[in-house]
């Protein structure tokens, strides 16, 4: 019986069926009215013909009109879908993709909806892995942003460390970069003391100075958990940085994201600037220890400090075993900073320059001249008791006096201040001599300075 129903319907029928439909039972009004004007008016007897009264054309009216009606509504039930249809599709073209057609039919308009859905959402579909995409190439030319700024960085670094700039500046530098390269995370360098194996902080960047004070650390507490707590941090990573294959520091790099885990990508790359700490440290270490080896003062051209005090030791040595006397004088430069603050860095090498070539000349052969710091020489005198040296000492006094004069806007001649001591009576070891020498030099300076004082 449904089945029966539903063929008689006329709602799986096609449009044209229904267009067919529409248009026959919107022809019989017209087809009607004409008869009617025939029946009336042409034909004024056939009624009586027929039999038809006035109630029998009244309810063929009635059938008529009802039959008009029935058309209209089944074109409106056309039209309604296909205007839906349109506005649904008018939003879609509009580019709200999230839109569709709700309409249930089984004829033409309805399977048009049904395409128009499966259109509608290929087109999500698509747009949404556009979406993908687009993120997908943000993130990677992130990354690529991100290596070409630590390349950048890289090259940078290479740069200072290859300009012998100091460590503290180059360390500083690398922790900025290394910062830049993470987003702006806290970036940290603990090095290690060679004597007590404890780790402090060397350079650092977006961190509180309050939470590096004092902050000393053993080699067992470099640990993530460890670090996290002490510089309130929720994510961190810690790499080592050795020199000649031992530890000699970890850098350190952390920040406060929700959910942030470092790719191993990124522990790559800090593991590169681990690598250029590294360098910067040792290539350090070699310039210092360079430095150490040289006997040669740089500005002076003077024995340097550590040759002098090695030379005093075996001078000494030797004064001890032939029973000998040997003499030792620390020649301090008057006022010599004030004169620096006055003239310049330039200006100051000059004059000491000047200054070592008068010590140069009031010595001979067989003694050592050396500078021992800043403003401050040394002379080691084999063979010369206190009295010989304290006479050495005061003809160099005076020669600096006569010749150095005035200088342009110092206002007052250029003096030293001289302290002698004597091996054995001040000291049996280089140490103690020049110790003895120090003290001797600032109380030539607290006498008022432009003296000799044994």
């Amino acid at each position: 019986m449904l089945d029966l129903l539903k063929d008689m319907s006329m709602v799986p029928k096609g449009l044209r069926y229904k267009t067919m439909i529409a248009f026959s039972l919107s022809s019989i009004i017209p087809i009607l009215v004409c008869v009617w004007l025939v029946i009336t008016y042409i034909f004024p007897n056939i009624n009586l013909f027929f039999g038809l009264s006035l109630g029998s054309i009244s309810f063929i009216l009635f059938i008529s009109i009802f039959i008009s009606l029935l058309g209209l509504y089944i074109t409106k039930e056309m039209i309604d879908p296909i205007i839906k249809m349109a506005e649904d599709a008018k939003i879609i073209a509009k580019g709200d993709v999230t839109k569709s057609i709700d309409i249930n039919r089984e004829d033409e308009v309805g399977d048009l909806s049904k395409s128009l859905n499966i259109m509608t959402q290929k087109i999500r579909e698509n747009m949404d892995e556009l979406k993908a995409y687009s993120e997908k190439t943000k993130r990677i030319n992130l990354e690529i942003n991100k290596k070409v700024l630590a390349l950048s960085g890289l090259l940078q670094i290479g740069n200072i460390i290859s300009s012998s700039k100091e460590l503290n500046i180059i360390l500083g530098f690398i922790m900025q970069k290394v910062s830049d390269v993470e987003n702006n995370a806290v970036s940290l360098l603990m090095l290690m003391d060679e004597g007590s194996q404890d780790y402090a902080a060397a350079a650092s960047c977006n961190i509180e100075k309050n939470k590096l004070a004092g902050l000393k650390l053993k080699q067992a507490e470099i640990a993530p958990d460890i670090l996290a707590k002490k510089l309130e941090l929720k994510n961190i990573i810690s790499l080592p940085v050795t020199t000649a294959g031992k530890p000699a520091g970890a850098l350190i790099v952390g920040n406060n994201e929700e959910n942030f885990i470092f790719t191993d990508e990124e522990r790559e790359l800090l593991k590169v600037f681990a690598k250029q700490i590294s360098i910067a440290v040792e290539n350090d270490r070699l310039i210092r220890k360079s430095k150490e080896l040289s006997i040669k003062d740089e500005v002076t051209g003077l024995y340097n400090y550590n040759y002098m005090k090695t030379r005093l030791d075996e001078e000494i040595k030797r004064a001890i075993a032939y029973q000998r006397p040997c003499g030792y004088l620390l020649v301090d430069v008057d006022d010599f900073k004030i004169f620096c603050a006055a003239h310049g860095e330039a200006k100051s090498e000059a004059l000491l320059k000047d200054i070592s070539a008068i010590l140069q000349g009031s010595v001979t052969e067989t003694d050592r001249l050396g500078r021992l710091r800043d403003d401050k020489f040394m002379i080691i005198l084999p063979e010369k008791n206190k009295r010989q040296s304290a006479h050495v000492a005061e003809e160099i006094r005076k020669k600096i006096e006569d010749g150095m004069g005035r200088s342009a806007g110092f206002g007052k001649k250029l003096t030293v201040s001289i302290g002698v001591s004597e091996n054995p009576i001040d000291g049996s070891t280089a140490e103690e001599l020049m110790e003895k020498a120090e003290r001797l030099g600032r109380t030539a300076k607290s006498l008022g300075k432009n003296r000799v004082v044994v």
